[in-house]
């Protein structure tokens, strides 16, 4: 199947005149060669700039290229490798990869994609719930997953409550993994689909009101990668300066700075992506992968100020660092941090200790969950979450580690996303989290099992998460600043905790942290007004009489009351 364009369905014989390019300063020889010339070398020529080019003329339909270049690398100096270009927009499968041209009326083709939603309005960064995909195994068991696949699946998303999508890594990479290891930071990974199919994606997630965000590996590479085989100590550092555990991959040298042609070359080529993906596939927003590793804030701003300089203030858009351990201090980029937002890794851990019965106590755990304890001037700069690609499936968590299984188990789960729904902080549900999928982590295929949804469990939790979605979106308080500890029973194991806006949008969150029938409890004063309030997840009213509340928690219950 064509990636683009099939050359049988074009009727035209026009040619484009188009000079094709590649970056390579100190390389002595560089070649073109071209499907329409039969792959015979073709000598370019070097420019000041350190751009080799050639004029070609080339016919309507879709082609293939290469560079043959003298390479400096280290592990292959002298030789003559051939390479796709690193700014492709598509390349070839196989171990031979080539670029990707098409060409059609006479011109050359970029992302033939009409956009038919880019007005529509889209939520704020405060108002996001989103939901972490990867694309491969999103469809289910028996394929490998697509783009058309997501979109296939769109409409479950809007209805589950999602209003943002976070794709782990959708740019070209080896294998069938989870995409970390990128071969290009231009080209879109051809086993999910064409540009076009992604552009679409993107499109009908803003016909739905969800925005999506895309992650951003700019650490390191694949040693397959063009980069490294055309010039390895020009991008990459030839010793990687991080721990042996943070090697995983060429590590591009962003400190190297090329004083003849007056650039950062790695900045250069990660900021000519960030650009180009925000202007080619309208994405909103990045989230940085392994920012510990990026290390310098200086230059993650940099990087980060590129994707805002073409937004210029037109739409929402969101930058994330995966930071871990922790650093609030990487965000706020409205002080002169790097990123928006990060990661809260540590409640996640906290969390999923919580729910096997490990610990921690009630006391730390309100504090993991108040932003401002844990350096986080403004809720919206921390994305909380029971467990994401980075771990074992909370299902699997609590049945290995703490032998928690059935019915148990759901309630637990029930408990976390609970917490999290309801806590300050932008909420991300892992795919299938919804409704009690478990896999171990894996780099290996982990597709997610769509069957689950016909089992009277699972579909039980996705209906609860469905309604805890609703009710965040839909309750000003749940997305504010604002959280007080109005009860705590440590003997119990129960707390209750108020959110409130300025509007007076007030909700009452209690929770019970055993797996055992709490019984009665009571909330007194703290504001609480008289009156009729109603309990969202079982959808009952509550009287609240001299500012005192009652009522009753169950094994593993969170309850949500919201004054009518």
């Amino acid at each position: 199947m064509s990636l683009l364009l099939d050359p049988s369905t074009v009727k035209s014989s026009q040619v484009a005149t188009m000079e094709l390019c590649l970056f390579a300063p100190y390389n002595e020889v560089v070649q073109l060669l071209g499907s329409w010339d039969d792959f015979r070398p073709l000598e370019m020529h070097r420019r000041e700039d350190g751009w080799w080019c050639a004029t070609v003329s080339v016919p309507d339909g879709e082609h293939h290229y290469q560079f043959r270049v003298k390479s400096t690398s280290y592990f292959c100096l002298n030789e003559m490798v051939d390479v796709f270009d690193p700014y492709a927009l598509s390349v070839t499968h196989g171990k031979d990869q080539k670029s990707i041209l098409v060409v059609k009326n006479g011109q050359r083709q970029w992302v033939n994609y009409e956009w038919k939603h880019d007005a529509n309005q889209l939520p704020a960064n405060g108002e996001l719930v989103m939901y972490e995909l990867h694309v491969g195994d999103f469809a289910g068991t028996g394929k490998r997953g697509t783009f058309n696949d997501v979109i296939a699946k769109l409409n479950y998303l809007t209805e589950l409550g999602i209003n943002c999508i976070e794709l782990m890594p959708v740019k070209e990479f080896p294998g069938k993994g989870w995409g970390y290891q990128l071969r290009s930071l231009f080209a879109v990974e051809n086993s999910y689909g064409t540009p076009e199919e992604l552009c679409r994606l993107v499109d009908e997630c803003h016909a739905r009101g969800i925005r999506v965000i895309v992650d951003g590996v700019f650490n390191h590479a694949d040693m397959e990668s063009p980069l490294t085989k055309i010039a390895y100590e020009y991008w990459f550092y030839k010793d990687n300066p991080d721990p042996p555990e943070m090697h995983w991959g060429p590590k591009y040298n962003f400190e190297h700075f090329d004083d003849n042609l007056k650039i950062a070359p790695a900045r250069k080529y990660v900021i000519d992506s960030i650009l180009f993906w925000v202007e080619k596939f309208h994405i909103d927003g990045v989230r940085f992968d392994a920012t510990r590793a990026l290390g310098n804030f200086g230059i993650m701003k940099e990087l980060a100020d590129a994707a805002y300089s073409k937004i210029n203030g037109l739409k929402h858009f969101l930058t994330v660092a995966e930071h871990v351990p922790e650093d609030p201090a990487i965000t706020g980029r409205e002080r002169g941090a790097p990123m928006d937002a990060a990661w809260h890794d540590s409640f996640a851990h906290h969390m999923q200790d919580m729910l096997c019965f490990k610990g921690p106590d009630i006391d730390e755990l309100l504090h993991q969950m108040n932003p401002g304890e844990n350096g986080y001037e403004k809720p919206e700069r921390m994305i909380n979450y029971l467990s994401t690609h980075d771990h074992d499936r909370i299902m699997t968590i609590l049945g290995k580690e703490a032998k928690i299984l059935d019915d148990a188990a759901f309630r637990r789960v029930k408990l976390g996303l609970g917490l999290i729904l309801t806590a300050p902080g932008i909420p991300l549900l892992w795919m299938g989290t919804e409704f009690g999928f478990a896999a171990d982590k894996s780099l290996d295929p982990r597709p997610l099992d769509w069957d689950l949804l016909k089992n009277p469990l699972n579909r039980d939790l996705h209906d609860y998460v469905t309604k805890l979605f609703k009710l965040r979106r839909e309750t000003p308080a749940l997305q504010g600043e604002t959280i007080e500890v109005v009860m705590q029973d440590n003997d119990r194991q129960i707390f209750a905790i108020k959110r409130w806006n300025a509007e007076g949008n007030l909700v009452l969150i209690a929770a019970n942290l055993t797996d055992k029938d709490a019984g009665n409890f009571t909330v007194e004063g703290h504001g609480l007004e008289d009156g009729a309030w109603h309990e969202r997840v079982h959808d009952y009213d509550v009287e609240v009489h001299d500012s005192k509340l009652e009522d009753s928690l169950g094994a593993s219950e969170v309850k949500i009351y919201v004054k009518k």
